[in-house]
């Protein structure tokens, strides 16, 4: 393979030093990110060990607690209160609707 050469003015030649020049200032820009990076995610990834640990810790309190402390005896489940049926709606909004008349019968 045979080489070819071209010749640069000054102008261009300062140009392409330019060029490089930011290449490499962006390039370690990028570098210096990267380690900014990397050293951020081994502090969260500490901190999501020690918060895990304190996580199980006192979930072991807890559990420690519920031997310790005494059980009562009304331990029932609260129950949800029950859905009423369409029949029984339409049955209260009869009689509301009854009220209101009976409220305005009697401001006649």
């Amino acid at each position: 393979m045979t080489s070819e050469y071209v010749k640069l003015n000054r102008s261009e030649k300062i140009m392409g030093q330019k060029d490089l020049l930011n290449c490499e200032v962006l390039l370690l820009d990028s570098i210096k990110r990267m380690q900014n990076y990397k050293e951020l995610r081994k502090e969260e990834l500490a901190a999501k060990i020690v918060l895990k640990k304190k996580a199980n810790e006192a979930v072991d309190e807890i559990k420690v607690l519920e031997k310790v402390l005494p059980k009562t005896k009304d331990t029932k489940d609260e129950e949800e209160p029950k859905k009423k049926t369409s029949t029984e709606r339409r049955q209260d909004l009869e009689l509301e609707i009854d009220e209101i008349m009976r409220k305005i019968e009697t401001l006649k």
